[in-house]
Protein backbone atom coordinates (compact mmCIF):
# COMPACT_ATOMS: atom_id res chain seq x y z
CA UNK A 1 0.00 0.00 0.00
CA UNK A 2 2.52 2.15 1.04
CA UNK A 3 4.77 1.65 -2.71
CA UNK A 4 0.86 2.80 -4.42
CA UNK A 5 0.76 5.95 -2.53
CA UNK A 6 4.66 6.62 -2.88
CA UNK A 7 3.81 6.59 -6.73
CA UNK A 8 -0.06 8.01 -6.34
CA UNK A 9 1.20 11.37 -5.39
CA UNK A 10 4.39 11.77 -8.19
CA UNK A 11 1.94 10.92 -10.42
CA UNK A 12 -0.80 13.05 -9.48
CA UNK A 13 1.62 16.29 -9.40
CA UNK A 14 2.99 15.08 -13.32
CA UNK A 15 -0.23 16.42 -14.42
CA UNK A 16 -1.64 12.56 -14.92
CA UNK A 17 -5.15 14.02 -16.11
CA UNK A 18 -3.54 15.44 -19.31
CA UNK A 19 -4.39 12.76 -22.00
CA UNK A 20 -0.45 12.77 -23.30
CA UNK A 21 1.05 12.68 -19.91
CA UNK A 22 -1.47 9.47 -18.78
CA UNK A 23 -0.47 8.06 -22.14
CA UNK A 24 3.47 7.74 -21.32
CA UNK A 25 2.38 6.80 -17.66
CA UNK A 26 0.16 4.12 -18.91
CA UNK A 27 3.28 3.12 -21.55
CA UNK A 28 5.97 2.62 -18.55
CA UNK A 29 3.07 0.93 -16.23
CA UNK A 30 1.99 -1.49 -18.21
CA UNK A 31 4.01 -2.01 -21.23
CA UNK A 32 7.66 -0.91 -19.96
CA UNK A 33 8.97 -1.13 -23.77
CA UNK A 34 7.64 1.97 -25.43
CA UNK A 35 7.58 1.46 -29.66
CA UNK A 36 8.98 -2.11 -29.73
CA UNK A 37 7.35 -4.09 -31.91
CA UNK A 38 5.85 -1.21 -33.82
CA UNK A 39 8.17 -1.28 -37.09
CA UNK A 40 9.81 1.33 -36.50
CA UNK A 41 13.49 2.22 -37.59
CA UNK A 42 16.64 3.46 -36.21
CA UNK A 43 16.35 6.09 -38.61
CA UNK A 44 12.39 7.07 -37.35
CA UNK A 45 14.07 7.38 -33.57
CA UNK A 46 16.83 9.61 -34.70
CA UNK A 47 14.41 11.73 -36.49
CA UNK A 48 11.85 12.01 -33.49
CA UNK A 49 15.00 12.50 -31.26
CA UNK A 50 15.89 15.43 -33.68
CA UNK A 51 12.91 16.86 -33.67
CA UNK A 52 12.57 16.91 -29.81
CA UNK A 53 15.83 18.56 -29.65
CA UNK A 54 14.83 21.75 -32.22
CA UNK A 55 12.06 22.21 -30.07
CA UNK A 56 13.61 22.36 -27.13
CA UNK A 57 15.67 25.31 -28.52
CA UNK A 58 12.99 27.08 -30.40
CA UNK A 59 10.55 27.21 -27.02
CA UNK A 60 12.91 29.03 -25.49
CA UNK A 61 13.50 32.73 -27.09
CA UNK A 62 17.59 33.24 -26.12
CA UNK A 63 18.78 31.13 -28.41
CA UNK A 64 19.84 28.37 -25.74
CA UNK A 65 18.02 25.25 -25.88
CA UNK A 66 15.83 24.36 -22.64
CA UNK A 67 17.27 22.16 -20.08
CA UNK A 68 13.65 19.92 -19.72
CA UNK A 69 10.42 19.05 -20.05
CA UNK A 70 8.90 18.56 -17.06
CA UNK A 71 5.16 16.56 -16.65
CA UNK A 72 4.80 18.24 -13.26
CA UNK A 73 5.79 21.85 -14.88
CA UNK A 74 6.42 22.34 -18.70
CA UNK A 75 9.35 23.65 -20.12
CA UNK A 76 12.16 24.89 -17.62
CA UNK A 77 14.75 27.30 -19.45
CA UNK A 78 17.69 27.40 -21.07
CA UNK A 79 20.52 25.94 -19.87
CA UNK A 80 23.83 27.11 -20.61
CA UNK A 81 25.80 23.80 -19.34
CA UNK A 82 24.06 21.65 -22.20
CA UNK A 83 23.74 24.33 -24.78
CA UNK A 84 27.24 24.08 -25.03
CA UNK A 85 27.52 20.30 -25.41
CA UNK A 86 24.85 20.10 -27.73
CA UNK A 87 26.92 22.55 -29.92
CA UNK A 88 28.68 19.69 -31.30
CA UNK A 89 25.77 17.71 -31.52
CA UNK A 90 24.08 20.34 -33.82
CA UNK A 91 27.17 20.70 -36.26
CA UNK A 92 27.25 16.62 -36.45
CA UNK A 93 23.43 17.02 -37.53
CA UNK A 94 24.33 19.28 -40.53
CA UNK A 95 26.92 17.08 -41.57
CA UNK A 96 25.09 14.14 -41.32
CA UNK A 97 22.34 15.85 -43.04
CA UNK A 98 23.57 17.81 -45.28
CA UNK A 99 21.23 20.81 -44.10
CA UNK A 100 22.82 24.08 -43.06
CA UNK A 101 20.18 24.77 -40.81
CA UNK A 102 21.62 22.60 -37.73
CA UNK A 103 24.65 24.92 -38.02
CA UNK A 104 22.10 28.08 -37.86
CA UNK A 105 21.01 26.29 -34.25
CA UNK A 106 24.67 26.15 -33.38
CA UNK A 107 24.80 29.46 -34.58
CA UNK A 108 21.87 30.72 -31.89
CA UNK A 109 23.35 28.55 -29.43
CA UNK A 110 27.31 29.91 -29.72
CA UNK A 111 25.29 33.67 -29.66
CA UNK A 112 23.24 32.59 -25.94
CA UNK A 113 26.51 31.69 -24.22
CA UNK A 114 28.84 34.59 -25.14
CA UNK A 115 25.85 36.63 -23.55
CA UNK A 116 26.00 34.72 -20.42
CA UNK A 117 29.97 34.04 -19.71
CA UNK A 118 30.67 35.90 -16.38
CA UNK A 119 33.63 38.25 -16.88
CA UNK A 120 36.18 35.91 -15.09
CA UNK A 121 35.51 33.88 -17.97
CA UNK A 122 33.42 31.41 -16.42
CA UNK A 123 29.98 30.00 -16.94
CA UNK A 124 27.29 29.53 -14.50
CA UNK A 125 25.85 26.37 -12.94
CA UNK A 126 22.40 25.24 -13.62
CA UNK A 127 19.31 26.97 -15.96
CA UNK A 128 19.52 30.47 -16.50
CA UNK A 129 16.24 30.84 -14.04
CA UNK A 130 18.16 29.34 -11.36
CA UNK A 131 21.14 31.04 -10.81
CA UNK A 132 23.19 33.46 -13.29
CA UNK A 133 26.00 34.79 -10.97
CA UNK A 134 27.84 31.44 -9.21
CA UNK A 135 30.46 30.11 -11.75
CA UNK A 136 30.88 26.07 -12.46
CA UNK A 137 33.98 24.34 -12.93
CA UNK A 138 32.09 21.23 -14.45
CA UNK A 139 29.59 23.26 -16.56
CA UNK A 140 32.34 25.92 -17.70
CA UNK A 141 34.18 23.09 -19.27
CA UNK A 142 31.01 21.47 -20.97
CA UNK A 143 30.85 24.83 -22.72
CA UNK A 144 34.33 24.74 -23.70
CA UNK A 145 34.04 21.50 -25.78
CA UNK A 146 31.20 23.27 -27.69
CA UNK A 147 32.74 26.56 -28.29
CA UNK A 148 35.92 24.59 -29.60
CA UNK A 149 33.71 23.27 -32.04
CA UNK A 150 31.85 25.97 -33.40
CA UNK A 151 35.36 27.84 -33.46
CA UNK A 152 37.20 24.26 -35.32
CA UNK A 153 34.22 24.94 -37.94
CA UNK A 154 33.81 28.51 -38.74
CA UNK A 155 37.09 30.26 -37.28
CA UNK A 156 34.69 32.51 -35.15
CA UNK A 157 37.21 35.02 -33.29
CA UNK A 158 33.93 36.04 -31.17
CA UNK A 159 34.08 31.92 -30.10
CA UNK A 160 38.28 32.07 -29.81
CA UNK A 161 38.02 34.57 -27.22
CA UNK A 162 35.48 33.18 -25.24
CA UNK A 163 37.19 29.68 -24.96
CA UNK A 164 40.46 31.09 -23.88
CA UNK A 165 38.84 33.16 -21.48
CA UNK A 166 36.89 29.81 -20.56
CA UNK A 167 39.57 27.65 -20.31
CA UNK A 168 42.46 30.53 -18.57
CA UNK A 169 39.49 30.37 -15.60
CA UNK A 170 39.66 26.42 -15.49
CA UNK A 171 43.54 26.32 -15.00
CA UNK A 172 43.21 28.96 -12.55
CA UNK A 173 40.41 27.08 -10.51
CA UNK A 174 42.70 23.78 -10.63
CA UNK A 175 44.89 22.04 -7.63
CA UNK A 176 48.54 20.96 -7.92
CA UNK A 177 47.25 17.52 -7.02
CA UNK A 178 45.71 17.13 -9.65
CA UNK A 179 41.63 18.22 -8.28
CA UNK A 180 39.44 20.72 -8.83
CA UNK A 181 37.89 21.94 -5.44
CA UNK A 182 36.03 25.00 -5.87
CA UNK A 183 33.16 25.75 -8.14
CA UNK A 184 31.66 22.07 -7.66
CA UNK A 185 28.08 20.57 -7.79
CA UNK A 186 27.20 20.19 -3.91
CA UNK A 187 30.79 20.78 -3.03
CA UNK A 188 31.89 17.52 -3.97
CA UNK A 189 35.45 16.84 -5.71
CA UNK A 190 34.55 13.54 -8.17
CA UNK A 191 36.29 11.20 -10.58
CA UNK A 192 33.05 12.33 -12.97
CA UNK A 193 35.26 15.72 -13.02
CA UNK A 194 36.96 13.68 -15.84
CA UNK A 195 34.41 14.83 -18.10
CA UNK A 196 35.61 18.48 -17.87
CA UNK A 197 39.19 17.39 -18.04
CA UNK A 198 38.93 16.26 -21.68
CA UNK A 199 37.41 19.66 -23.22
CA UNK A 200 40.52 21.44 -21.58
CA UNK A 201 42.47 19.10 -23.17
CA UNK A 202 41.30 18.82 -26.18
CA UNK A 203 41.60 22.92 -26.67
CA UNK A 204 45.12 22.90 -24.90
CA UNK A 205 46.00 20.14 -27.80
CA UNK A 206 43.62 22.29 -30.33
CA UNK A 207 45.41 26.02 -29.56
CA UNK A 208 48.36 24.76 -28.12
CA UNK A 209 48.43 25.30 -24.93
CA UNK A 210 51.05 23.75 -22.31
CA UNK A 211 49.08 25.12 -19.36
CA UNK A 212 45.39 23.10 -20.18
CA UNK A 213 47.33 19.75 -21.12
CA UNK A 214 49.09 19.92 -17.77
CA UNK A 215 46.55 20.50 -15.88
CA UNK A 216 44.41 17.73 -17.62
CA UNK A 217 47.28 15.31 -17.04
CA UNK A 218 47.36 15.65 -13.43
CA UNK A 219 43.65 15.63 -12.98
CA UNK A 220 44.14 12.02 -15.26
CA UNK A 221 46.55 11.07 -12.80
CA UNK A 222 44.49 11.53 -9.60
CA UNK A 223 41.58 10.05 -11.37
CA UNK A 224 43.24 6.88 -12.32
CA UNK A 225 44.60 6.64 -8.87
CA UNK A 226 41.22 6.18 -8.11
CA UNK A 227 40.27 2.89 -10.16
CA UNK A 228 40.03 -0.23 -7.95
CA UNK A 229 42.12 -2.67 -10.39
CA UNK A 230 40.78 -5.65 -9.69
CA UNK A 231 36.97 -4.65 -10.77
CA UNK A 232 37.73 -1.31 -12.90
CA UNK A 233 35.37 0.71 -10.63
CA UNK A 234 36.44 4.36 -10.20
CA UNK A 235 35.65 5.46 -6.84
CA UNK A 236 33.97 8.98 -6.01
CA UNK A 237 32.05 9.21 -9.59
CA UNK A 238 28.91 9.69 -7.46
CA UNK A 239 26.30 12.71 -7.13
CA UNK A 240 26.60 12.37 -3.15
CA UNK A 241 28.50 12.14 -0.45
CA UNK A 242 26.31 9.22 0.30
CA UNK A 243 26.68 6.95 -3.51
CA UNK A 244 30.89 7.73 -2.25
CA UNK A 245 30.56 6.17 1.01
CA UNK A 246 28.52 3.13 -0.30
CA UNK A 247 30.89 2.95 -3.63
CA UNK A 248 28.00 3.77 -5.95
CA UNK A 249 26.69 5.82 -8.76
CA UNK A 250 23.81 6.47 -11.41
CA UNK A 251 25.13 5.02 -15.00
CA UNK A 252 24.76 9.18 -15.71
CA UNK A 253 27.89 10.10 -14.01
CA UNK A 254 29.76 6.58 -14.74
CA UNK A 255 29.14 7.25 -18.09
CA UNK A 256 30.88 10.59 -17.56
CA UNK A 257 33.79 9.48 -15.73
CA UNK A 258 34.34 6.17 -18.31
CA UNK A 259 34.03 8.96 -21.33
CA UNK A 260 36.01 12.01 -19.89
CA UNK A 261 39.30 9.58 -19.18
CA UNK A 262 38.99 7.59 -22.61
CA UNK A 263 39.20 11.06 -24.26
CA UNK A 264 41.49 12.82 -22.30
CA UNK A 265 43.87 9.54 -22.78
CA UNK A 266 42.94 9.87 -26.28
CA UNK A 267 44.25 13.38 -26.65
CA UNK A 268 47.53 12.36 -24.68
CA UNK A 269 48.46 9.34 -25.92
CA UNK A 270 47.95 7.62 -22.90
CA UNK A 271 47.05 4.05 -23.32
CA UNK A 272 46.94 3.36 -19.52
CA UNK A 273 43.45 5.69 -19.32
CA UNK A 274 42.02 3.40 -22.77
CA UNK A 275 42.94 0.38 -20.77
CA UNK A 276 41.37 1.60 -17.76
CA UNK A 277 38.09 2.68 -19.03
CA UNK A 278 38.07 -0.79 -20.99
CA UNK A 279 38.45 -2.56 -17.81
CA UNK A 280 35.50 -1.04 -16.41
CA UNK A 281 33.36 -0.71 -19.38
CA UNK A 282 33.93 -4.69 -20.54
CA UNK A 283 32.78 -5.13 -16.76
CA UNK A 284 29.22 -3.07 -17.21
CA UNK A 285 29.07 -4.55 -21.02
CA UNK A 286 29.22 -7.89 -19.60
CA UNK A 287 26.31 -7.16 -17.05
CA UNK A 288 24.36 -6.24 -19.96
CA UNK A 289 24.85 -8.89 -21.82
CA UNK A 290 23.88 -11.39 -18.88
CA UNK A 291 20.69 -9.37 -17.70
CA UNK A 292 18.88 -7.77 -20.94
CA UNK A 293 18.69 -4.78 -19.22
CA UNK A 294 21.21 -2.00 -17.10
CA UNK A 295 19.71 -0.53 -14.00
CA UNK A 296 20.38 3.08 -13.46
CA UNK A 297 22.68 3.22 -10.64
CA UNK A 298 25.70 0.15 -10.16
CA UNK A 299 28.05 -0.52 -7.37
CA UNK A 300 31.73 -1.00 -7.19
CA UNK A 301 31.00 -5.13 -8.28
CA UNK A 302 28.70 -3.91 -10.97
CA UNK A 303 25.51 -5.05 -9.15
CA UNK A 304 22.52 -3.42 -9.74
CA UNK A 305 21.31 -0.98 -7.06
CA UNK A 306 17.76 0.99 -8.60
CA UNK A 307 14.89 -0.69 -10.12
CA UNK A 308 14.85 2.38 -12.57
CA UNK A 309 16.79 2.66 -15.94
CA UNK A 310 19.24 6.02 -16.28
CA UNK A 311 18.56 6.66 -19.84
CA UNK A 312 21.14 8.97 -20.10
CA UNK A 313 23.51 6.41 -18.71
CA UNK A 314 22.58 3.81 -21.28
CA UNK A 315 23.56 6.35 -24.16
CA UNK A 316 26.85 7.38 -22.80
CA UNK A 317 27.80 4.11 -21.92
CA UNK A 318 26.86 3.17 -25.57
CA UNK A 319 29.09 6.20 -26.66
CA UNK A 320 32.00 4.91 -24.34
CA UNK A 321 31.75 1.44 -25.85
CA UNK A 322 31.60 2.63 -29.54
CA UNK A 323 34.69 4.60 -29.25
CA UNK A 324 36.41 1.53 -27.65
CA UNK A 325 35.54 -0.08 -30.82
CA UNK A 326 37.78 2.04 -32.69
CA UNK A 327 40.93 0.65 -30.77
CA UNK A 328 39.52 -3.14 -30.10
CA UNK A 329 37.02 -3.75 -33.27
CA UNK A 330 35.14 -5.41 -30.32
CA UNK A 331 31.79 -6.60 -31.74
CA UNK A 332 30.78 -7.64 -28.21
CA UNK A 333 31.05 -3.91 -27.52
CA UNK A 334 29.21 -3.17 -30.52
CA UNK A 335 26.70 -5.72 -29.49
CA UNK A 336 26.50 -4.05 -25.91
CA UNK A 337 25.92 -0.75 -27.48
CA UNK A 338 23.16 -1.65 -29.69
CA UNK A 339 21.52 -3.23 -26.71
CA UNK A 340 21.84 -0.26 -24.41
CA UNK A 341 20.40 2.10 -27.51
CA UNK A 342 17.58 -0.07 -27.99
CA UNK A 343 16.67 -0.14 -24.49
CA UNK A 344 16.54 3.58 -24.62
CA UNK A 345 14.38 3.33 -28.22
CA UNK A 346 11.72 1.51 -26.66
CA UNK A 347 10.98 4.35 -23.96
CA UNK A 348 10.95 7.00 -26.18
CA UNK A 349 7.78 8.01 -26.69
CA UNK A 350 6.84 7.92 -30.46
CA UNK A 351 3.32 8.38 -31.07
CA UNK A 352 2.78 10.86 -28.54
CA UNK A 353 0.36 13.67 -30.30
CA UNK A 354 2.00 16.43 -28.08
CA UNK A 355 4.72 17.75 -29.85
CA UNK A 356 7.00 18.31 -26.14
CA UNK A 357 6.70 14.67 -25.25
CA UNK A 358 6.86 13.46 -28.94
CA UNK A 359 10.56 12.01 -29.62
CA UNK A 360 11.81 13.01 -26.05
CA UNK A 361 13.84 10.31 -23.92
CA UNK A 362 12.78 10.49 -20.06
CA UNK A 363 15.37 10.02 -17.47
CA UNK A 364 14.26 7.03 -16.00
CA UNK A 365 12.75 4.45 -17.61
CA UNK A 366 10.16 3.38 -15.62
CA UNK A 367 9.77 7.65 -16.08
CA UNK A 368 9.16 7.52 -12.46
CA UNK A 369 12.59 6.13 -11.77
CA UNK A 370 15.02 8.02 -9.56
CA UNK A 371 16.67 10.01 -12.33
CA UNK A 372 15.12 12.76 -13.32
CA UNK A 373 11.40 11.31 -11.97
CA UNK A 374 8.76 12.47 -14.99
CA UNK A 375 10.64 14.63 -16.76
CA UNK A 376 12.37 14.37 -20.32
CA UNK A 377 15.96 16.14 -20.03
CA UNK A 378 17.83 17.73 -23.05
CA UNK A 379 20.77 15.91 -22.43
CA UNK A 380 19.11 12.51 -22.54
CA UNK A 381 18.02 13.07 -26.30
CA UNK A 382 21.75 14.33 -27.08
CA UNK A 383 24.05 11.41 -26.05
CA UNK A 384 21.02 9.21 -27.79
CA UNK A 385 21.29 10.99 -30.80
CA UNK A 386 25.57 11.33 -30.55
CA UNK A 387 25.43 7.71 -30.14
CA UNK A 388 22.98 6.69 -32.94
CA UNK A 389 25.33 8.61 -35.31
CA UNK A 390 28.64 6.67 -34.12
CA UNK A 391 26.74 3.33 -33.84
CA UNK A 392 26.45 4.25 -37.81
CA UNK A 393 29.87 4.79 -38.19
CA UNK A 394 31.06 1.92 -36.09
CA UNK A 395 28.98 -0.79 -38.14
CA UNK A 396 30.56 0.87 -41.23
CA UNK A 397 33.93 0.38 -39.72
CA UNK A 398 33.86 -2.88 -38.84
CA UNK A 399 31.82 -4.46 -41.88
CA UNK A 400 34.21 -2.19 -44.36
CA UNK A 401 36.18 -4.74 -45.86
CA UNK A 402 40.13 -5.70 -44.73
CA UNK A 403 43.07 -3.57 -46.74
CA UNK A 404 44.33 -6.67 -49.08
CA UNK A 405 47.54 -8.19 -47.73
CA UNK A 406 50.33 -7.34 -50.10
CA UNK A 407 51.95 -10.50 -49.10
CA UNK A 408 49.30 -12.94 -49.42
CA UNK A 409 49.11 -12.45 -53.20
CA UNK A 410 50.68 -14.76 -55.55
Amino acid sequence: MRSVRQLVGPTWRARAWRPEHARLIWSSLVRGQGSRGSGLTEGDHLKAAVEWLCRAQDVMRDGGVCGRYALDGGWSSSYPETTGYIIPTFLALAQEFHDARFEERAARAVRFLLAVQLPDGAFASGEVEENTVTPSVFNTAQILGGLTAWHRLTGDPRALEAADHAAEWLVSAHESDGTWRRHLYEGLVTTYSAQATCWLAEFGAYRGVRSCLDAAERHLDWVLAHQDLASGWFDLAGFTSHDHAARRAVTHTIGYTLWGVLYTSEILRRSDGVVAVAKAAGQIARRLELTGWLPGVLDERWRGRARYACLTGNAQLALVWLRLCRHTHSAELLGAACTALDLVARAQPMFANDPDIRGGIPGSAPIWGGYLRYALPNWAAKFFIDALLEKKRAVADLCAPSAPNPAARG
